[in-house]
């Protein structure tokens, strides 16, 4: 079974720590409300969730959902010790079809790369419920630092945590895509279309010719325009016309420019032009956004 979070997600740790398996009080029911991770640090580590046995060696991995029922069993053998991390995550995680793991190739660069998109979270990392990492000393270390941080907090410490867990689910997400053998490279094309996006993120105020284009790019303009609309849905200038639009939105709210002044410094010669092509945009024509 799998799990996927969005890239965007929300993480809190709620506690960490490091838990002896011989212990009385892991042979009775538990039920926590948040995420529950747990490594196992050393040893064997004999484990129940609802009606499920297994039986965890050191390096391995169980990431078991809210409430949900877990236990130790076996108490007659000598057990080991696990690091473990309760957390609630916004949105939540939701179980992942293997089937569609083809789909992490796709590059949707609406989500990153464009300035005028709205914030998704279609990203997905990908975790597995059980799992036996790649990199098991990394992953132990990071799950130290992190009781450590739990356990003796100081500063920023709750932030420290977080980033801890984001790179400890990054690590697991990783070593999923390298034993899946996915083929996670991105096009030539993917890589012209961020440095395209990059200049006119920095440059839209300007008349961006098709010949400036091809000259900063190397790229013939077709070509350019072909992998834009690959990846955007959208046209060159339609995206241009967007750009021009959130900065003049930002001068009508934030200074005192005429319409004029604001049409010029967008990129704009002509404010008749300016306006029209704003209220296709916004809606309702720049006065009106102002006044509003």
């Amino acid at each position: 079974m799998y799990y996927s979070l969005s890239r965007l997600s929300t993480l809190d740790v709620k506690w960490a720590g490091l838990f002896d398996a011989n212990n009385l009080h892991f042979s009775g029911q538990h039920h926590n409300p948040y995420y529950e991770l747990i490594v196992i640090a050393d040893g064997t580590v004999h484990l129940q969730t609802d009606e499920t046995r297994m039986t965890l060696q050191a390096g391995e991995s169980l990431l078991m959902m809210p409430w949900e029922s877990h236990s130790g069993w076996n108490s007659h053998e000598r057990q080991g010790q696990f690091f473990w991390v309760q957390f609630s995550c916004d949105p939540c995680l939701s179980e992942f079809v293997l089937d569609r793991a083809s789909e992490l190739n796709i590059v949707h660069a609406e989500r990153t790369e464009l300035r005028t998109t709205e914030i998704h979270h279609e990203d997905l990392l990908v975790v597995p419920r059980q799992f036996h990492s790649l990199e098991r000393y990394k992953l132990l270390g990071l799950f130290e630092k992190l009781v450590m941080t739990m356990n003796q907090p100081k500063g920023y410490f709750r932030f420290h945590a977080t980033l801890l867990l984001g790179e400890i689910l990054r690590l697991m997400a990783n070593d999923f895509l390298k034993k899946s053998h996915l083929d996670t490279a991105f096009p030539t094309s993917y890589l012209t279309f961020r440095e395209l996006v990059n200049h006119l993120n920095n440059f839209y105020e300007t008349d961006i010719s098709k010949e400036t284009l091809e000259r900063m790019l190397d790229r013939k303009y077709e070509y350019l325009c072909q992998v834009f609309k690959r990846y955007t849905g959208t046209n060159i200038h339609n995206y241009i016309h967007q750009l021009r639009t959130q900065r003049a939105k930002h001068l009508l709210n934030n200074t005192a420019k005429s319409v004029q002044e604001i049409a010029n410094e967008v990129g704009y010669p002509d404010p008749f032009y300016f306006s029209r092509m704003f209220k296709k945009i916004a809606g309702i024509a720049p006065q009106h956004y102002r006044n509003k």
